[in-house]
């Protein structure tokens, strides 16, 4: 989509450049406002979004939680950007986090995962809605693989504030993510998503 254009400009400079989370993640919220500057006024942001994947194992429940990822609403049209740095997810475990993020994610080389899609049947009378049951088509980027998915979702007010949840299974082998074979019957074979976002009219 036009609005997240810069992705397909920057990738290689954001992976270059030698910063820490905060600021990397301060750098793509700045780019991302930048490129929805199209928008006008008709924006809603959300800058500490949470998101999360759990898998329960035979082993060991696996649950990474990040409340620092990035999501830009279009109230106009309905589409939905949303953006987390793959070195912000933690777990209960120092050494299950060292895993993720150099052995599964391979973080230093696919720094982010992106989404950017559409709510199906959007009516700017959503916004002013009690909370309700919404569908949401787009692309999912995950360690550099790319594909179209249709998740569930609600949006609507919540205790006065605009709140847009989703859940929905990956599947980690469909995004290249590949399972060393001593574990791979020890895991599940998809993993829970789950994300909560309490938006804002954009510069408040």
């Amino acid at each position: 989509m036009e609005i997240f254009i810069w992705d397909s400009i920057f990738p290689e400079f954001l992976r270059s450049i030698k910063i820490n989370a905060m600021l990397k993640k301060l750098f793509i919220l700045v780019l991302l406002v930048a490129s929805v500057g199209a928008f006008g006024q008709g924006k809603f942001i959300a800058k500490n979004a949470y998101i999360s994947f759990y898998s329960s194992t035979p082993m060991e429940d696996i649950l990474g939680e990040s409340n620092e990822a990035v999501t830009i609403m279009n109230a106009e049209t309905g589409e939905i950007g949303f953006q987390a740095l793959m070195t912000t997810f933690h777990f209960k475990r120092a050494l299950m986090e060292e895993h993720f993020n150099e052995n599964y994610m391979e973080s230093a080389k696919f720094p982010k995962a992106r989404f950017n899609g559409k709510i199906e049947g959007f009516s700017k009378d959503m916004l002013n809605a009690p909370v309700a049951d919404i569908k949401i088509t787009g692309k999912l980027n995950v360690h550099g693989v790319e594909k179209t998915i249709t998740v569930p979702g609600t949006l609507g007010l919540e205790n006065g504030q605009l709140v847009g949840t989703s859940k929905f299974k990956v599947t980690p082998e469909n995004y290249g993510i590949a399972i060393p074979s001593l574990v791979r019957d020890k895991i599940g074979k998809e993993m829970e998503i789950t994300v909560k976002a309490t938006y804002l009219p954009f510069g408040q």
